[in-house]
């Protein structure tokens, strides 16, 4: 499940990499497709899910699929959970599940799960109000401080914040109450490694470091960051796959924040992850992992209750 198309990097991967290991990858924007799921006496219908069919209506281009991969990322809506618990009520396996993307959609309920694991995180507050804001800017240490939209992805919505000034006129068109904002402590590009690894049922598939372009404190590919492959050491390799489980996901983006002479922080954990940077850094065939492994799933019938 994807709102993207088949030109965005991890699509068109797929595409390729199904295609020359026989399987056939179906592009499922929940938002784009009419529905109407059918529950009665006898259950839920499991009806092959063309428009006029019985039970379980869908604009699908063929046949239900075997195995659904949701990649909506943060922005992920009610709908598509919606369609998620639908697919897996069905008996349709999940990789990543339902828990694991209601956990990682949301970054202050990820760090929420990590803490709540005895995984170290950067000092966080979350707000729904100005005046709450500031309180946490202090209880931070003063300005700067960052501030996060909580359904933010790729380095979007992320913003460093100087004064309190700055601060009054950022809040005022982007904090919704209703959302909440995550603020946290700002932490120097100097002397810190910004590390992304990839964690692919149980093992870290690939590994990198990630250095902000000139002027930014943000790393992120997405941000124009450049990566360098990095064999992680065995402390690391061991965060992440525990970050991945405590948040329940099978595929998983972990990205650390290790600080000059420190010992990694969790910064966020990503149900949905990018892999472009992460390919072109270590030349591994990132996208034909997860293919692998999300087949392997549908043989052995793995599906979430």
């Amino acid at each position: 499940m994807t709102v993207n198309g088949v030109d965005f990097h991890p699509n068109k991967r797929f595409i390729e990499v199904a295609a020359h290991l026989g399987h056939k990858i179906l592009l499922i924007n929940p938002y784009e497709i009419t529905c109407a799921m059918d529950m009665g006496k006898t259950g839920f219908a499991q009806s092959s899910g063309f428009a006029g069919s019985d039970g379980f209506f869908m604009d699908l281009a063929g046949p239900l699929p075997h195995v659904i991969l949701p990649r909506q990322g943060s922005p992920m809506g009610e709908y598509g959970f919606v369609l998620l618990r639908h697919f897996a009520t069905m008996k349709i396996p999940l990789v990543n599940g339902i828990e694991g993307v209601t956990i990682a959609k949301n970054q202050y309920i990820t760090l929420q799960t990590l803490v709540a694991a005895g995984i170290e995180v950067p000092n966080s507050c979350f707000v729904t109000k100005a005046a709450c804001f500031f309180k946490a800017a202090d209880h931070l240490g003063g300005f700067p401080v960052i501030a996060k939209q909580v359904d933010g992805m790729g380095g979007d919505g992320v913003v460093k914040i100087e004064t309190r000034a700055q601060a009054a006129i950022f809040l005022d068109t982007h904090l919704n109450p209703l959302k909440g904002m995550l603020v946290q402590k700002f932490i120097t590009p100097k002397g810190r490694q910004d590390v992304r690894l990839l964690v692919i049922g149980g093992r870290v598939a690939g590994a990198m470091v990630l250095e902000p372009p000139p002027g930014d404190f943000r790393a992120n590919i997405h941000q124009h960051g450049l990566a360098t492959a990095i064999d992680p050491p065995e402390e690391w390799v061991g965060l992440a796959l525990e970050a991945a489980r405590a948040c329940r996901l099978e595929i998983a983006g972990v990205d650390m924040i290790v600080e000059k002479g420190g010992r990694p922080l969790v910064v966020e954990v990503n149900y949905s992850p990018g892999f472009r940077g992460l390919e072109e850094a270590t030349g591994r065939d990132i996208s034909r992992q997860i293919i692998e492994y999300v087949t392997f799933v549908t043989l052995n019938k793995k599906v979430e209750r």
